[in-house]
């Protein structure tokens, strides 16, 4: 699991992104940089449980981030159409789609907090680390 981890930093030392992928446009680096950025929990979440830093600071702290960067995913592609100016020129359309981006992400967050607060609960009443895990890992 760690050489899985550290091996896009190998091939980024190696073998240069411009050979692998060709950006032409600003639009397309801005929307690789932020494809790039996104974590990828469900590999994190197994290596802090194996490691056991999953109930220590550390691994609040990296359950905090990376939930927060899944988060970020909605408002991503939510942007996107702007990014690469294949969204609507109009203000009106503009606020429209914005106003139900957000309405829609905050209706969500909302009720899944209800929802995902409750099945903690019902898991942490279990003890069961593997269920905290598969739990973490079916919410984000």
């Amino acid at each position: 699991a760690t050489l899985l981890l550290g091996l896009p930093e190998l091939v980024a030392r190696v073998v240069p992104i411009d050979a692998i992928v060709e950006v032409t446009d600003p639009a397309e680096a801005v929307v690789l940089a932020l494809a790039l950025t996104l974590s990828t929990s469900a590999f994190v979440f197994p290596v802090l449980e194996a490691r056991g830093w999953a109930a220590g600071a550390a691994g609040r702290a990296a359950t905090s981030i990376l939930l927060l960067q899944d988060l970020a995913v909605a408002p991503l592609l939510v942007a996107m159409p702007f990014v690469l100016g294949n969204g609507p020129a109009a203000p009106g359309d503009i606020a429209l789609l914005t106003a139900k981006a957000t309405a829609g992400f905050g209706l969500a967050l909302a009720a899944g907090s209800v929802v995902v607060r409750t099945l903690f609960q019902v898991v942490a009443a279990t003890r069961a680390p593997e269920a905290f895990v598969a739990l973490c890992l079916l919410v984000s």
